[in-house]
């Protein structure tokens, strides 16, 4: 049975959670709006790169209140397969909708993959390979191996910012807004975010603490494609650098 989040007593509170298995290996945790074509291809690419691997998973899809027949493809498969239905109802936004997947996820590692392809499936064996000798496994499209198949414009926007970020920020990894991750979920329930997010700018925020408290952390390089169907949610390139590099700024002074 799909899962929702109801506006109850004045605050969010989750329905009818009530898992019936005990804890699984991996949690893939996806957060859709308005992904109809993405997201049904996405799931069976999904199963068919972790079945080969034996593993106990689940798929959890965190969407907020889509407007197409995102809703009701997610439910359909819920009903016939290891795939949890979240359903939020007047809540907006990447970073909360990961936040609530991983409250529902019951998985000992927690894998975040984008609905649009961005993050390729195949590569979450190799995530997973390496997640049981480091706390967090990064995708990078920014180290020997990897790839940006996306317009000019975007494409050396992305690859400007996150060198600037760097600078900022003094951090070591490559990718610090890519959001393609396995983390160890004990790991990440540690990581106190300070900043909301309405992007992917938490995570910056991410590594930074996961840094600052010792973890290990292996970035893996990945092809990263823009996506092909769908709309994008971020194309206002300025005011999409003006946040990030904003919120650089108040992590490496202020935090």
């Amino acid at each position: 049975m799909p899962y929702k989040y109801v506006y109850k007593g004045g605050k969010y509170e989750f329905e009818r959670l009530k898992p019936t298995k005990p804890v699984k290996d991996v949690s893939i945790i996806i957060p859709t709006y308005n992904e109809e074509k993405n997201i049904g291809k996405l799931i069976d690419a999904v199963h068919k790169n972790l079945n080969p691997l034996k593993l106990d998973y689940e798929i959890v899809i965190i969407d907020d209140n889509s407007r197409d027949k995102t809703p009701a493809i997610i439910d359909s498969y819920a009903k016939k397969s290891n795939v949890v239905a979240l359903h939020r109802i007047g809540l907006k936004g990447v970073f909360s909708a990961i936040r609530d997947g991983a409250k529902v996820a019951r998985g000992d590692v927690i894998v975040l993959l984008d609905a649009d392809f961005s993050h390729p499936p195949e590569k979450i064996p190799e995530l997973l390979k390496y997640i049981k000798d480091y706390d967090i496994v990064s995708g990078s499209r920014f180290i020997k191996g990897s790839k940006i198949i996306a317009p000019f414009s975007r494409k050396y926007a992305t690859i400007l910012l996150n060198k600037a970020l760097r600078i900022i920020l003094g951090l070591w990894p490559h990718d610090l807004t890519g959001v393609f991750h396995a983390i160890k979920k004990d790991k990440f329930e540690l990581i106190q975010f300070k900043y909301p997010a309405v992007w992917g700018e938490f995570d910056m925020e991410l590594f930074h603490e996961a840094i600052k408290k010792g973890f290990s952390i292996k970035e893996i390089p990945f092809t990263y494609d823009y996506r092909k169907e769908g709309e994008s949610k971020s194309e206002n390139l300025l005011k999409y650098g003006w946040l990030y590099l904003k919120r650089a700024l108040q992590i490496r002074f202020f935090r």
